[in-house]
């Protein structure tokens, strides 16, 4: 096709040649001509040798987070049996724009790499190309393009913080020390030894078996079960968030997914009304979490989790200590559960239970060191995408 300079360049031709024509300047007329069949071997050599490239598309690191900065990697090679001009390489990247690269000229067979880097701003699907090449003749007058990869996604995870789950049987803060107490209230089920029955002992315990070969009453004494779930639920609700609270309270969830399965814990994510990832990975609630959004729908999770399944803990990331979530939490949670409302929009003077403080920007990692007594944390920055050539 034709560049802007190619078609006034045509324009300009017609023109000289009609007018010294019509007016017998013979000079017009071969300025004009000249300079059409200038524009014509323009697109004859344009379209003589057709490029033919290969191209292998990576993204490094293969997993990425909002504020990291990553790479895309490109292995180019030239499988015709001729040697390519200059060329210009487009690819688009959903969101951030794209990014325009120079290649060289490459020899019959001939094998290049180029990369550009990706800074990822926001979560969610990333759609990289497809790519194209673009092949200019000298005067520029003519280009073609043709497609040579096609398109790539991956998709980048929320920004979190390294937050330490508290333990059920120690740790420091008011919630490690709640779920302390409410683990040695229980009676437990992980055997360690047997010891002499005193008065008081439950009646359950008794190992008759033992007994049988003892001249007293012997009692299986178990250890008390500390924290073994853990629930991260996301209200998803768009009258609880301005656009950077809901952001917010994406990456507080995350933080929550990642403090959960550092410390071995059973995983539960719920997000909205849609998602319940019951026995879940890490990596299936971070994909959950990096493509959801908010809702008009009244929140309807359901946070009832089967009895007899050890101490839990439910994380419920919403606006603030008053939301119908936090109410319909309180109403619908196991009784083997100690709730924490992660509190992304506005607190509550005088809000009852454990309440973590997410309203600002650097607000999450100090409330949450607050209330489990337990560190540290990072934070990630970002950067801008750029233009590369080879």
């Amino acid at each position: 096709m034709l560049t802007r300079h190619g078609v006034g360049a045509v324009l300009l031709a017609v023109t000289a040649a009609v007018v010294g024509r019509l007016f017998g300047v013979l000079e017009l007329f071969v300025f004009g001509s000249g300079l059409l069949a200038l524009v014509v071997t323009a697109v004859l050599w344009v379209h003589a040798r057709r490029v033919a490239l290969t191209v292998d598309r990576r993204v490094v690191p293969d997993s990425l987070h909002v504020g990291d900065a990553g790479r895309v990697e490109l292995r180019i090679a030239n499988t015709s049996h001729w040697g390519t001009p200059p060329l210009m390489l487009w690819e688009p990247v959903s969101g951030l724009g794209g990014a325009t690269l120079r290649l060289a000229p490459l020899h019959r067979r001939e094998r290049t790499a180029a990369n550009y880097r990706l800074p990822v701003t926001r979560r969610g699907t990333v759609v990289f190309g497809p790519l194209t090449v673009e092949r200019r003749d000298p005067f520029g007058l003519c280009t073609q393009r043709r497609v040579v990869a096609g398109t790539h996604e991956i998709v980048v995870l929320p920004a979190h913080l390294q937050l330490n789950m508290p333990s059920g049987l120690g740790g420091s803060g008011p919630l490690g020390d709640h779920l302390r107490v409410r683990a040695l209230g229980r009676t437990g089920n992980e055997f360690h030894s047997l010891r002499e029955y005193v008065e008081g002992d439950d009646l359950r315990q008794i190992s008759w078996r033992a007994s049988a070969r003892s001249e007293t009453l012997k009692v299986r004494q178990v250890e008390p079960e500390g924290l073994r779930r853990c629930t991260i639920a996301l209200d998803t609700s768009s009258s609880e968030y301005s656009p950077e609270g809901f952001e917010r309270a994406v990456s507080a969830a995350a933080s929550a997914v990642y403090a959960a399965t550092v410390a071995g814990l059973h995983l539960r994510t719920l997000i909205g009304s849609e998602t319940d990832l019951r026995n879940t990975t890490s990596s299936a609630a971070m994909l959950a979490l990096a493509n959801c959004a908010t809702s008009h729908d009244p929140p309807t999770m359901s946070f009832n989790a089967p009895t007899g399944d050890g101490l839990g803990l439910t994380i419920l990331v919403t606006g603030g200590p008053q939301s119908g979530a936090v109410a319909a939490a309180r109403r619908s949670l196991a009784p083997t559960d100690v709730l924490v409302v992660v509190a992304c929009s506005s607190l509550t003077n005088g809000a009852s239970g454990f309440v973590v403080d997410a309203t600002g920007a650097n607000t999450l990692a100090a409330s949450w060191v607050a209330l489990t007594g337990q560190g540290p944390h990072r934070a990630p920055t970002g950067t801008r995408l750029e233009t590369a050539s080879i």
